[in-house]
Formats: structure tokens, C-alpha cells, sequence
């Protein structure tokens, strides 16, 4: 009964224009580290097979394009979710495609340069597109500017963003407190002075 409450909910008119919005606001995040860093982008495509040489002009496209996309969530919530799952899937098959041929590279998907993917990887961008589906089987989110409902979905979906970027960040907080607070197992051999026993 609640997961059936909470599907209901989540394909509403209110809970789409959530979905739009929090998209959106993955999608932003996404493109500006491309356009930070395109050849890290660009270098991330040939990793995963898509291009053959590193072509920096290719990442920094790559980057508007999910700005744009993002943009177009906010505007036009229902054409743009449709390519907003088709991306989001096939980055979840290039993913998956990659790891089942033992790739062990930083896939770029975030801006995040200094991680290898993996599993978690996978179930994000997984997640990712199962919510942009959700989007297009839900009723599209009314283009309405007056009243309160766009501000207060944009709300919703900035902590709900806000608590997806957190949650990333506890795996490194749990590794920081053990490194911190455990006893180092690989210590230095102590070294005496010549001509002491």
C-alpha cells in the first residue's frame, strides 16, 4: 500500500515537476564539470568505445548538450524526459558494457575524475534512468508560473538533491574515520642506531 502511495505520488502532476526538477538538476551538475574539463570528458569516450582518439571539442559538447537538456527539463518537462531516459539508459548500458570487459577507468559521469566505476556506478546511473522513466509514465508536470506549486517542487527536488549528494559522500566520510581512528597495520620497522643491538 505505501509503495503504491509513493507510485502514485511520484507520477502525479506534482511529483513529475519534482522528477523534472531534480533531472534537471542532475543533468547541470553533469554538463558544467564537462565544460570544466573537456578533454577529461572527451578521454572518458574513448575509454567506454565511443570515440577512437581524445577530441576535447566532442566532451565540451557533450557538456551543453546535458545543460541544454537540463534546461529543457525545466521548460518542456514531458519531449525532454524522453531524452533525458534515452541517455540516461544508454549510459547505464555503456556502463555495464564496460565493466563486464574489466574496464577500470573514471567514467566522468559527475565531473568525478578521481574514482574508478564500478558496481555503484552502475546502480546510480540505473537509478537515474528508472526515474526518468518514471517521468515519462507519469502525468507531465503543468507549465504553470503562477502560484506556488513550480516553487515548492523546486524545493522538494533541491533537498532531494541535496540528500542524493550527501548519501554519495558517506562512503568517504566511513573510509576517513577508520584510516583516522584504526591503528596503522603496515608501520615502519623501527631503525637503530649503528653499532646497537
Amino acid at each position: 500500500s505505501l509503495a503504491g502511495d509513493g507510485l502514485r505520488a511520484l507520477t502525479g502532476s506534482t511529483g513529475s515537476g519534482v522528477v523534472a526538477w531534480f533531472l534537471a538538476a542532475v543533468f547541470a551538475v553533469s554538463g558544467a564539470g564537462k565544460l570544466r574539463r573537456p578533454a577529461l570528458a572527451a578521454m572518458a569516450m574513448v575509454d567506454f568505445g565511443v570515440q577512437r582518439r581524445v577530441r576535447p571539442a566532442l566532451g565540451l559538447a557533450l557538456g551543453l548538450a546535458e545543460v541544454g537538456l537540463a534546461l529543457a527539463l525545466i521548460v518542456t518537462p514531458a519531449p525532454a524526459g524522453v531524452v533525458a531516459a534515452g541517455l540516461l539508459w544508454g549510459f547505464t548500458l555503456l556502463i555495464a558494457r564496460s565493466l563486464r570487459a574489466g574496464g577500470d577507468f573514471a567514467c566522468f559521469c559527475f565531473g568525478e575524475s578521481d574514482g574508478a566505476m564500478s558496481r555503484w556506478t552502475l546502480l546510480r546511473t540505473g537509478a537515474l534512468a528508472v526515474i526518468a522513466t518514471a517521468l515519462l509514465a507519469g502525468d507531465a508536470p503543468a507549465a504553470r508560473w503562477d502560484g506556488s506549486g513550480p516553487i515548492l517542487e523546486l524545493v522538494a527536488a533541491a533537498a532531494l538533491f541535496g540528500m542524493a549528494v550527501l548519501a554519495r559522500l558517506v562512503p568517504n566520510l566511513l573510509r576517513w574515520n577508520r584510516d583516522l581512528f584504526e591503528p596503522a597495520t603496515s608501520a615502519q620497522p623501527t631503525v637503530l642506531p649503528a653499532g646497537r643491538p
